[in-house]
């Protein structure tokens, strides 16, 4: 059995604050060779279509689990599992036993994928007995690797963001009018469909921190950044309608907020500091801008090195989510559009019902991308 069995079916935690400390190369070679990785994943990165199909595809389990969740995976792969993950072991009635993971099943047929990978299909009425255990398949490799190989191992599977994922030309995506829904932005029902608090709690704001708030609507987040940012931190709320910025501090007023500053940016300019921020929120924002190339160049701009730029948006893979669909956006054009603007994805973190929550960095252009190939429907004229 491979060494990261179930790296993909962790879930998504809180964005790390684990320190990077190993090898990518050497994690790499541990993966490759003596962890036997490739025997059951996959990775389609950069066009290699390598490895096996018992396990997850690796391909961009970088950004799609924290560091913790990664190390947890290999030292702990019972930690967490899904229970289309548990291990089955069926009993033939000539005594058979295989044990795999399940890949279907009805009341008269189980199919499994066994240790080995290969597809086996069995009759119910052919069995003894099938049974399932909240385990998983590998065994845990704390004391099979040291310190050190766990190291590299994680900052290899760290570096797996996927294939770069080009924005489409042929397939515009039009962009949504400006929300001006105050129904729509202050329904009771909000919390539970975007849970605030989840999204703050896994961004992890520090006391003190520089956060803006862009496309700020009626204050949703707003008031709830103030309060993590505490006394000593700073919020800035932007937004293109007036009206939105007096409701806003109608509620910092009513709250007794005062480390919040209203700011009346435009189409092409949210109007932050340079160099000075420390997070940058985009809740349901991004598919509004109507020059979103020189709005996230604003953005880039006013991050200090490290900062970070969170980005909300209804998903529209989903057959059911409640808004129009010029206010969804899928993953991926998400991450083709965003990534084209000179930002790194960090991290996605799948921990809300309806929508994506897609973390950016400064880092760098992700190799493969060009500043001057943004399709014409981003661009700026």
């Amino acid at each position: 059995m491979s060494l990261a069995c179930l790296l993909l079916l962790i879930l998504a935690g809180r964005s790390s604050s684990a320190t990077l400390a190993g090898d990518p190369a050497a994690g790499k070679a541990i993966f490759e060779r003596k962890g036997g990785c490739l025997n059951c994943h996959s990775i389609d990165n950069r066009g290699e279509n390598r490895g096996g199909s018992l396990g997850p595809e690796l391909s961009d389990v970088g950004v799609m689990r924290t560091l913790e969740a990664l190390r947890l995976a290999i030292t702990d792969p019972d930690a967490e599992i899904r229970s289309e993950y548990w291990t089955i072991t069926v009993l033939t009635n000539r005594g058979d036993r295989i044990r795999g993971i399940r890949l279907n099943e009805d009341d008269f047929s189980i199919q499994l994928r066994d240790a080995e990978g290969n597809p086996r299909s069995f009759l119910k009425d052919n069995l003894k007995s099938v049974l399932r255990e909240l385990r998983s398949l590998m065994p845990s490799y704390a004391s099979r690797l040291s310190v050190q190989e766990i190291d590299n191992l994680v900052a290899y599977l760290s570096s797996l963001k996927g294939p770069v994922v080009r924005p489409k030309e042929t397939i515009p995506r039009t962009i949504a009018p400006i929300s001006e829904r105050l129904d729509w932005l202050t329904r009771p029902d909000r919390d539970a469909d975007e849970r605030p608090n989840v999204v703050l709690d896994a961004l992890q704001i520090p006391e003190g921190a520089a956060v803006a708030d862009v496309g700020a609507g009626a204050g949703y987040f707003t008031w709830r950044l103030a309060q993590r940012v505490g006394s000593k931190g700073r919020v800035i709320a932007v937004e293109v309608q007036q009206k939105m910025l007096d409701l806003i501090k109608q509620d910092l007023a009513m709250r007794r907020i005062q480390n919040v500053e209203l700011v009346l940016g435009n189409e092409r300019d949210p109007r932050l500091p340079e160099g000075a921020l420390d997070l940058v929120l985009l809740a349901n924002a991004y598919h509004e801008f109507s020059h979103p190339a020189a709005m996230m160049a604003a953005i880039r701009r006013s991050l200090k090195p490290g900062g970070r730029v969170a980005v909300l948006e209804y998903r529209k893979e989903d057959a059911y989510t409640p808004i129009e669909e010029l206010h969804k956006m899928t993953l991926e054009d998400v991450r083709s559009e965003i990534e084209s603007m000179a930002l790194e994805t960090e991290q996605v973190l799948q921990i809300l019902p309806i929508q994506h929550l897609v973390i950016f960095t400064k880092v760098g252009q992700r190799p493969g991308y060009q500043a001057d190939a943004l399709p014409s429907r981003l661009a700026d004229k």
